[in-house]
C-alpha cells in the first residue's frame, strides 16, 4: 500500500461462522423463567394462570307461614284496631333442607316437612356461594350461642329473628320488613300490651322438624 492513501472502509458484520471469534451475541440480563405447564402467553406475552373454577351457586329460599291460618286477617281489626296480615313464622331453605328456629332450638327437616305443611307463600333471596359444609358449621355456632333453645322468645327473639340472621350471612339480604316488623306492630296496640305477659310464655316449636346437631346436621 502506498503511503499517504487511506485504506477504503469495509463494513464488519458477525456471521454464524465469525460469532465465535467476535464474542457470543448479547443476551437478555437474566435468565428467562420457564414457563410451567398449563400457562399460555396471549398477544401480551405475559403468562397467564388457567381460568378458576367459577363457586357453585346454591338458591336461598324464604318459606313463609301465617300460624293463625287466615285468623288474624279476620279478627285483628277488631281485636287490636288495625289490620294484620298473619302470624308469621319463617326458614330457611338451602341445601335442599329447611332450617327454623323455636323453643326447641335450631330444628332441619326436607322444605315443607313440618306439621305446618307447605309455605303460604315463599320469598325468592337469591343465591349463596356458602357450601354446606360451611354453613352446618355455622349453624352449630348458632346454636351454641345465640340461638340455644332456651334464648326464644315469642316477641323479641323468634323464629323470625333467626331466619332474618341467616339470610343475611348466606346473601347479605334482610327478609321482608312487614315480618320482622310484626312483634313491634302487635306490642304498639293497647291489647297487645295487655296480652304481653302471657304471650312472653308462649313457647312455638313446629312439629315434625329434627333438632340440629354439630355431628350430623341434624339428629
Amino acid at each position: 500500500m502506498r503511503r499517504g492513501v487511506a485504506a477504503p472502509s469495509i463494513p464488519f458484520r458477525l456471521s454464524p461462522h465469525n460469532r465465535t471469534a467476535a464474542g457470543p451475541a448479547p443476551g437478555p440480563p437474566f435468565p428467562l423463567p420457564l414457563r410451567p405447564p398449563g400457562l399460555r402467553l396471549p398477544p401480551g406475552g405475559r403468562a397467564r394462570a388457567p381460568m378458576e373454577e367459577p363457586l357453585a351457586l346454591h338458591p336461598v329460599k324464604l318459606y313463609v307461614y301465617d300460624l293463625s291460618k287466615g285468623m288474624a286477617r279476620r279478627l285483628s281489626p277488631l281485636m287490636l284496631g288495625k289490620q294484620l296480615d298473619g302470624i308469621w313464622h319463617t326458614s330457611i331453605i338451602v341445601h335442599k333442607d329447611e332450617f327454623f328456629y323455636g323453643s326447641g332450638g335450631i330444628s332441619s327437616c326436607a322444605p315443607g316437612g313440618t306439621l305446618l305443611g307447605p309455605p303460604d307463600s315463599v320469598v325468592d333471596l337469591g343465591n349463596t356461594e356458602v357450601t354446606e359444609e360451611i354453613f352446618l358449621e355455622y349453624l352449630s355456632s348458632l346454636g351454641e350461642s345465640m340461638f340455644r333453645g332456651e334464648s326464644y322468645n315469642l316477641f323479641e327473639h323468634n323464629c323470625n329473628t333467626f331466619s332474618n340472621e341467616v339470610a343475611q350471612f348466606l346473601t347479605g339480604r334482610k327478609i321482608p320488613s312487614y315480618i320482622t316488623d310484626l312483634p313491634a306492630e302487635v306490642l304498639a296496640t293497647p291489647f297487645g300490651q295487655a296480652l304481653r305477659p302471657l304471650l312472653d310464655s308462649v313457647q312455638i316449636q313446629p312439629p315434625g322438624g329434627n333438632t340440629f346437631s354439630r355431628h350430623n346436621g341434624q339428629s
